[in-house]
């Protein structure tokens, strides 16, 4: 793991919108921008520092969530420094002592995947954290990715809204390379998310689903094209179904960096590398966009996309099967609009996933209020 050029201004104004989405106050956001002088630095001013207190303050207030989402960030971007797996193990510890008090019922486990690492078979253990209706039997499991930055815990606001809107059983997972995984970032590290889809569908005898966001939607696609689960959303993943190429070591905001630590990199990637990594997690090289059958797929953007080129979204709507919606005007994974978005993927995903599936009728008013910032096909 290693550190990379950032400025921590620069950070936190192009991730505000994200941090008081997973729900920090916008007053402790400006606050923290204000305080931080050093992205990596333990000093009074370093990231990690600034966010600690804010954490401990809320801990102190009596809100365990609000610390734990205070941790989070202060983990931001990657486990690159000391202080941010401290902060990780903070985020851990706040969580569970906030759950008792969550809406949605909550449960963390840990299950042991089959995963073969080139040198070694064995198993790797994924930790899952389940939410659901407090009362009922589940409608379907979703499991639920972030991407290369943002993890479980933090998407706990979409997790437990989701679980009580849709009254599917959430599973909400790091994936490879991130938060808890023990394993890096690899091309095939499909296998492990396949494996955890089909234990869940053992245990539950359910429908199993993934949402995935930002990188979680590449898996969230490859998943669907290998059939591994019964429908998938890709919401801004990258796929390789656009012709052009992602410009990985000139994307914005510290990217390079935060992927090369996913992928478990001791230094930025060289362009070689990225052209190897590239290529090997393109799902038109690996065969993929053509292969018949599969399971329903919804993917969805903004138009406007800052990292993702738009054909990686739309690229992939030949195939049967698979839905497109290009939000007009909103950048990547479309926050700008994302409440008609999520309204309109818990329809989509309700009417394919539950036992007792939504009618047609249904998932077109959940899509209503989305449908006139789409772009048309």
């Amino acid at each position: 793991m290693f550190t990379f050029p950032a400025e921590p201004q620069e950070i936190v104004d192009e991730r505000a919108r994200q941090f008081t989405a997973c729900g920090i106050p916008a007053r402790v956001v400006a606050a923290a921008r204000d305080e931080i002088d050093d992205m990596w630095g333990m000093g009074p001013g370093g990231w990690v520092p600034v966010w600690a207190r804010h954490a401990e303050r809320a801990d102190r207030d009596g809100d365990p969530l609000l610390s734990a989402l205070c941790w989070g960030a202060a983990r931001f971007p990657a486990l690159a420094t000391p202080g941010r797996l401290f902060a990780y193990e903070q985020q851990l510890e706040c969580y569970l002592a906030a759950a008792p008090r969550f809406r949605a019922a909550f449960k963390r486990q840990i299950f042991h995947i089959p995963w073969a690492d080139g040198t070694a078979e064995g198993t790797t253990p994924v930790p899952v954290h389940f939410l659901r209706r407090p009362y009922g039997r589940p409608r379907g499991v979703l499991i639920l990715s972030g991407g290369v930055d943002t993890w479980k815990m933090d998407l706990h606001r979409l997790a437990s809204t989701t679980a009580l809107a849709t009254g599917l059983l959430v599973a909400a997972i790091d994936m490879p390379g991130t938060g808890e995984s023990a394993v890096p970032l690899t091309p095939d590290a499909d296998r492990i998310l396949a494996g955890l889809a089909r234990r869940l569908r053992e245990e539950y005898a359910l429908p199993v689903g993934f949402l995935g966001l930002s990188f979680g939607g590449h898996w969230a696609a490859k998943l669907a094209l290998l059939g591994e689960v019964d429908a998938a959303v890709d919401l801004g993943g990258p796929t390789g179904a656009a012709a052009e190429p992602v410009d990985v070591l000139n994307l914005p905001y510290g990217m390079p960096g935060i992927i090369g630590n996913a992928l478990h990199l001791d230094a930025l990637p060289d362009p070689a590398q990225v052209a190897e990594q590239l290529q090997a997690f393109s799902l038109r090289t690996q065969g993929l966009l053509d292969r018949p059958g599969g399971a329903p797929l919804l993917a969805v953007n903004g138009a406007d996309d800052q990292y993702i080129p738009r054909g990686d979204t739309t690229g992939l709507g030949g195939r049967p099967g698979t839905t497109v919606w290009l939000v007009r005007g909103a950048t990547h994974c479309a926050p700008e609009r994302f409440r008609p978005v999520i309204l309109a993927i818990w329809g989509w995903l309700t009417a394919r996933l539950a036992a007792r599936p939504a009618t047609p009728l249904a998932e077109r008013a959940a899509r209503l209020p989305l449908t006139p910032h789409l772009e048309k096909a």
